[in-house]
């Protein structure tokens, strides 16, 4: 790429860039990116943005092309006429969509929040295939065959042939070199020799999010809209600090089942509260599954906080304290009340027993509006 065009298309980025920055909080609560399914890459509308475009100046007549006239005629400003046709009426808003790698919008929303990078805890040593090759094998693709070493081995192997007076090379022997054809050296199996790099043990860091939904008769569409928006901006900044990241998704009312992500979001909802059931199914997958030592665990929560009576004190803070905060990087509750910004007596319980452990993060989300601030809340401590 040109020079010129390289710092073009670097200050269009910039561009794109504080556009996204400045618009970040108006496309999370709308949500325009979230139903997008692209592994690398997103499409966002950028509405400050006119991308450069050659124009017909509407007032000369006609325009190029119009009217009749023969091969080769040169072309000549024809009779006014109305240059926008007849059909339709008035002008729509049309705003260009700009295509960002995750990476860069994760960065745009930790440097928009002030997020802290995350330091995860231990790795996860698999072996990987070096990038030295160090060694030599019999066997290899033909990519890495060692071409002069095959070379020279079979000329060796005709040398040795002409010696036992099983055959004869040019010049050696009783035949003049003017009388025998070009030498030929055709390797076989046994003269080839390829390079070969020895698996190393390679770090990866691993995590685990288990997305957790209270999907009982008290959790309305626009609840779980504004905990799929949450959702997927979490995913993103997590994708963005470990190798290999997988999702749990878990749903309850009384009881508690996992389930894939579309049903996680599109199941309806009904039935009473007992928050515990996801906790007693979420502490189960991770013994059985995801080893502390081996994957760092977030498992993020999200109801309404009406639960059932007696659960949150005689069984929630209990599978917390003891089954699940000592194996989590954090664990985070999110209550959504739609306008009700007051804790309510399940929160106020759980801050009142686990608000000093630091693993323990909460956020009450009321609105959209606060669906950034909550993000904040969980991920502003960087573990």
């Amino acid at each position: 790429m040109p020079k010129r065009i390289r710092k073009d298309l670097e200050r269009y980025k910039r561009i794109v860039r504080g556009e996204i920055r400045k618009n970040l909080k108006d496309l999370i609560e709308s949500g325009e990116i979230v139903g997008q399914r692209g592994k690398d890459i997103v499409k966002i509308p950028i509405k400050s943005i006119r991308i450069p475009e050659f124009r017909y100046d509407p007032r000369n007549a006609g325009g190029i092309g119009s009217g009749d006239g023969e091969l080769g005629q040169p072309v000549r400003v024809g009779e006014n006429r109305d240059p926008w046709g007849q059909p339709g009426q008035g002008g729509g808003a049309h705003f260009p969509e700009v295509e960002i790698e995750l990476w860069e919008l994760a960065e745009i929303l930790g440097e928009e929040l002030e997020l802290p990078r995350i330091q995860p805890k231990g790795e996860r040593r698999f072996l990987q295939g070096g990038e030295d090759y160090t060694d030599v094998s019999v066997i290899g693709p033909e990519t890495l065959l060692m071409k002069r070493r095959a070379y020279r081995e079979g000329l060796k192997r005709q040398f040795l042939l002409n010696e036992s007076g099983k055959g004869a090379l040019p010049g050696i022997g009783k035949i003049p070199a003017a009388l025998c054809p070009p030498l030929i050296v055709t390797p076989i199996k046994e003269d080839k020799r390829y390079l070969h790099s020895e698996p190393e043990p390679e770090p990866q860091t691993n995590a685990v999010i288990v997305f957790m939904r209270d999907a009982s008769g008290s959790m309305s569409g626009e609840k779980t809209e504004i905990i799929r928006q949450e959702n997927y901006w979490i995913d993103i900044w997590l994708r963005t600090h470990y190798d290999n990241v997988e999702r749990v998704y878990l749903l309850h009312d009384y009881e508690a089942q996992e389930v894939d992500e579309k049903e996680f979001y599109e199941l309806s909802t009904g039935g009473g509260t007992r928050i515990s059931s996801a906790y007693e199914l979420c502490a189960k997958i991770i013994e059985r599954r995801y080893s502390p030592d081996q994957w760092n665990i977030y498992p993020f929560h999200f109801s309404d906080g009406e639960n059932w009576i007696g659960d949150t004190e005689n069984f929630c803070v209990p599978l917390l304290r003891n089954a699940l905060l000592p194996c989590c990087n954090i664990f985070c509750y999110g209550q959504v009340t739609l306008g009700r910004r007051s804790p309510g007596l399940h929160l106020v319980k759980l801050e009142e027993h686990l608000g000093q452990d630091g693993r323990w993060m909460s956020s009450i989300i009321a609105g959209r509006e606060d669906i950034l601030r909550s993000i904040k809340d969980f991920l502003g401590k960087g573990r």
